[in-house]
């Protein structure tokens, strides 16, 4: 049986997890978890695991994959793991997970598993700099599993630099040449929030979040990724423009990136996504599956990634039965624009109007997300609301939710009424001292310019 600061950890959510272990316990960590320093894993450092390759059914004499044998037949799915935070220790497990279910094999024209991890010595140890590496994971003709280090970066290296997921991605392009692309990008997030908004409690100021003529921003405002030992984070933005060629998906293992404004700013770099956007717990997603339904099926599978994330968490009880998750296709998010667009513009001057109160809560922890198409219900007419209804049916292959987020007996917990798959921001519930700050700073993204969302609500 786990001690109870294991247990904790177990619940914590992967967006600052200090907010939620308030609420769910007030014992402070005794103990300093020991992790094992990716950096200095090489080939030779094996997990003796069963092999079973359900693809090689109709595989050639010597085992290799009965492929078309070019490199157009090769997917390559890479896991980047930014864990120089107080989650190392659960995201390090992850990977153990991916080495203890369906790797492909290392041999003839394979399919390529990746890790790109940069992790904490020990827990809570954020002084010592560590070596980010990249790992190769694949079966040798044994059966063994191998982790094989292909590539390491200095000591200090940030995993949430966008030159460093530039860098790391580029550097997979350049040598793994596929025919597909895919990553699971795992750390902490807040969606398309600035830096610094759950860590105040507040907005930041407009000092930190104005915009000048070219669009750019005087302070550091990030939000996805984290390292501790900086504080420093991702844009979305900027993590759109880091992405040096086109995914053909992406998986967020991180809270709160399932709103429309993440979709959309990534719409022309990558195919499809897979997010929540509400809180992910500690444990992430099923990676004892989730290569299978990646590369280990004949067809990638992000629907059945999305169904074992929810079907786990929905099996379980009290707080842990909490989760939320959805499939998009971005291919059809410009419709939806379009779609927006005109409710927007037939709608001006009702969104300020809207209250907070009748629309649903999309996440746990703050008041800056709510459900998409419950915003719309508000002010769209039955037209209208039939026009946005077709294109997010379009857009939205999967969604599913348990029925609260965390335990109907948990203080503060919250019970879907509605879920549509997306959430959105809502700018009414916003205090009025912060709100022209969120204004402005949302007003940056493609979403709000495209739609003329905040144009709307000034109207």
């Amino acid at each position: 049986m786990r001690n109870f600061a294991a247990v904790a950890t177990h619940l914590l959510p992967r967006i600052f997890a200090r907010e939620l272990k308030r609420l769910t316990m007030k014992a402070k960590y005794g103990i300093l978890i020991l992790l094992a320093m990716w950096g200095t894993v090489s080939c030779s450092d094996i997990l003796d695991i069963p092999y079973s390759n359900p693809r090689n059914a109709g595989g050639t004499a010597d085992g290799t994959l009965g492929r078309n044998g070019t490199e157009d037949s090769r997917r390559t799915l890479l896991v980047y793991s930014a864990a120089f935070h107080n989650l190392s220790s659960e995201l390090e497990d992850d990977i153990d997970d991916i080495c203890a279910g369906y790797v492909p094999d290392g041999f003839g024209y394979c399919d390529n598993l990746l890790v790109f991890t940069h992790n904490t010595v020990s827990y809570g140890n954020y002084r010592t700099p560590t070596e980010p590496c990249l790992i190769r994971v694949y079966r040798n003709r044994d059966g063994i599993t191998v982790r094989d280090t292909v590539r390491t970066w200095p000591a200090g290296t940030s995993a949430v630099d966008t030159e460093t997921l530039t860098d790391v991605l580029t550097y997979v392009h350049q040598e793994y040449p596929s025919g597909e692309y895919g990553m699971i990008f795992s750390s902490h997030a807040t969606g398309w929030l600035p830096e610094g908004t759950f860590s105040s409690g507040r907005f930041p100021s407009a000092s930190k979040t104005s915009a000048d003529k070219e669009g750019r921003r005087s302070g550091p405002q990030k939000s996805i990724g984290q390292d501790a030992s900086t504080g420093a984070e991702m844009d979305v933005k900027d993590f759109a423009a880091a992405l040096p060629f086109r995914l053909d998906y992406i998986i967020f293992d991180a809270c709160l990136m399932g709103g429309i404004e993440t979709a959309y700013e990534l719409r022309h770099k990558c195919g499809r996504i897979v997010f929540s956007s509400a809180e992910i717990l500690a444990d992430g997603m099923v990676y004892t599956n989730i290569v299978n339904r990646l590369l280990g099926e004949s067809m990638t599978d992000l629907v059945g990634v999305a169904e074992d994330f929810f079907t786990h968490y929905d099996s379980l009880t009290g707080d842990k039965r909490s989760a939320t998750v959805s499939v998009v296709d971005c291919s059809a998010l410009e419709d939806l624009a379009e779609a927006c667009r005109a409710v927007f513009d037939a709608r001006k001057g009702l969104i300020p109007g809207i209250s907070p109160d009748n629309v649903q809560l999309a996440n746990y922890q703050t008041q800056y997300f709510y459900d998409f198409r419950d915003i719309l219900t508000e002010i769209a007419s039955d037209e209208e609301l039939r026009e946005v209804d077709a294109a997010l049916e379009k857009c939205v292959e999967y969604k599913a939710n348990t029925e609260y987020f965390f335990s109907e007996y948990l203080h503060g917990s919250f019970r879907f009424e509605t879920f549509c798959g997306l959430s959105m921001y809502l700018p009414s519930a916003i205090p009025q001292s912060q709100r022209e700050n969120s204004n402005d700073y949302y007003s940056l993204y493609q979403w709000a310019r495209d739609t003329g969302y905040i144009d709307a609500y000034y109207l």
